[in-house]
């Protein structure tokens, strides 16, 4: 049982998108919280960057064990992920982007026999390395559609705050830049 080639593609691909959403977005729309009880752009993406390493813990354990139990994370309850947090974007997006492709290494070189293996989650039950996957790639789109939201939200939000005034991200950081 090999990966579908399309959740291969997917696992080495889909990741990179974020870059596309935060693009054109000044840092406020980053590192603000829209709804003070969700994550900021930002958070979401020290989230992934810090759950992927979870991830890949949890693909060795599976690895090295017979059929592990492992609880849903939390980053509330994680020390290291206010760690992650506290990292620039830039920097947990090269992180992201290193720990991604250890990981599609690590399934290009795993045996088809080890994709069997089993490791069970919380709530999801048992599952395949194989399903495990496709679990970690539905539950980053869910991240990437919350940070898609979140960055048209900003621009709505700046819209309705400002509503005479026309921003232009990247001219008033260039007449920042003149300024100075």
């Amino acid at each position: 049982m090999n990966l579908h080639p399309h959740t291969v593609e997917r696992f080495c691909n889909q990741h990179k998108t974020i870059k596309n959403y935060i693009d054109d977005l000044p840092p406020e729309a980053i590192y603000t919280r829209l709804n003070p009880d969700k994550f900021s752009i930002h958070e979401t993406i020290a989230y992934l960057t810090r759950y992927h390493h979870i991830f890949i813990q949890r693909i060795n354990t599976i690895l090295k064990d017979v059929d592990p139990f492992f609880e849903v994370y939390k980053p509330d309850q994680d020390p290291d992920f206010n760690f992650t947090c506290a990292k620039s974007t830039g920097s947990l997006l090269h992180e992201l982007y290193r720990v991604r492709n250890e990981l599609c290494l690590l399934f290009e070189e795993m045996p088809q026999e080890q994709l069997v293996r089993i490791g069970t989650h919380a709530v999801l039950g048992k599952m395949t390395i194989s399903q495990w996957s496709e679990f970690f790639l539905l539950h980053e789109s869910t991240q990437l559609f919350k940070i898609f939201k979140m960055s048209g939200s900003f621009w709505s939000t700046e819209m309705t705050r400002n509503n005479n005034i026309i921003y232009l991200p990247r001219l008033s950081n260039y007449i920042d830049e003149l300024a100075v």
